[in-house]
Order: C-alpha cells, then sequence, then structure tokens
C-alpha cells in the first residue's frame, strides 16, 4: 500500500495575514499594560545624566567595559486627550526632538517610582511621521498620577 502525503502547510502560509495596528489614545494608558501603537506629539525632551559607567563592581576596565553609557532622555509626549513621560533611549534620543510628530509602536507602561511611564524597547519601534496638527493636553499628564501597589486578601 502507498500512501500519499498532501502538503497542509501551504495552506496556512497563504491565508495569514497581518493585522492592521489599532492606534490608542494618551488617555486610554493603564499601568502594567502593553502593546501600545499611539501618534504623539513631542512637547520637551530632557536629558538624563547618565549613571554607572565605571564597569561591575566598582572596577575600572577599559577593554572590558568599551560600550558607551547608555543615553536616557525623558520626554515630554502627548496628544489631544493627554500627556505622559515617555523614556527615550540611544537611538530613540536623536529622534525625540521638541515639536516632532512620532509613531510609537508596541510601546509599553513601566512603572517608575509609583508614577507611568511610557517606553519603547527592542521589540517595539519609534517612526518620526509627518508633523501633525495636534493640541497637547498637558493638563491631564497620567505621569503626575501616583500609583500604589495594594495586595487583595481574597
Amino acid at each position: 500500500m502507498a500512501t500519499t502525503a498532501t502538503p497542509a502547510a501551504t495552506s496556512t502560509a497563504t491565508t495569514s495575514e497581518k493585522k492592521k495596528p489599532v492606534f490608542v489614545k494618551v488617555e486610554s494608558l493603564k499601568p502594567g499594560t502593553h502593546g501600545h501603537n499611539l501618534t504623539v506629539k513631542v512637547v520637551e525632551s530632557n536629558t538624563v545624566k547618565a549613571t554607572g559607567g565605571g564597569g561591575r563592581g566598582g572596577r575600572v576596565s577599559a577593554s572590558l567595559n568599551s560600550r558607551a553609557p547608555p543615553r536616557i532622555s525623558e520626554c515630554l509626549i502627548g496628544d489631544e486627550t493627554g500627556s505622559i513621560l515617555f523614556t527615550a533611549r540611544n537611538e530613540q534620543v536623536d529622534l525625540m526632538k521638541p515639536g516632532a510628530t512620532v509613531i510609537l509602536r508596541n510601546a509599553k507602561i513601566d512603572m517608575f517610582k509609583g508614577s507611568m511611564r511610557l517606553a519603547v524597547d527592542k521589540w517595539g519601534r519609534v517612526e518620526i511621521t509627518e508633523p501633525a496638527d495636534i493640541a497637547v493636553n498637558d493638563q491631564n499628564n497620567l505621569s503626575l498620577v501616583e500609583y500604589e501597589l495594594v495586595n487583595v486578601d481574597e
């Protein structure tokens, strides 16, 4: 008896299509969430002093620690619904200039000292787009809201 194999893998490869990104507004961001796509305007950008750089354990070794310290910038970004602080790292710092309109893809919410910060890691993307007429609502700054982790007893 001879059996014939039918190629089932070809039918699934042709039917898989990419999902269209769902863009959200700043006011809908919540702590501990990820996968956000936003179009925002940069209001201001402040470089944060790089810490460390001395190697591990305080030993300084030029051959082992040849990488430059990470560049970090805290940027106030927002749209017409609200604003939030965005932590820009390394190459992202150059893109986040005040007045620029950017698209953040796969952004996540990090918690820093009880307040929300938006960040894009290696799985996300920061893109410059055409300037948009976005009137940023700086009265609704989500980074000024302080959250507290509460354990709920059941």
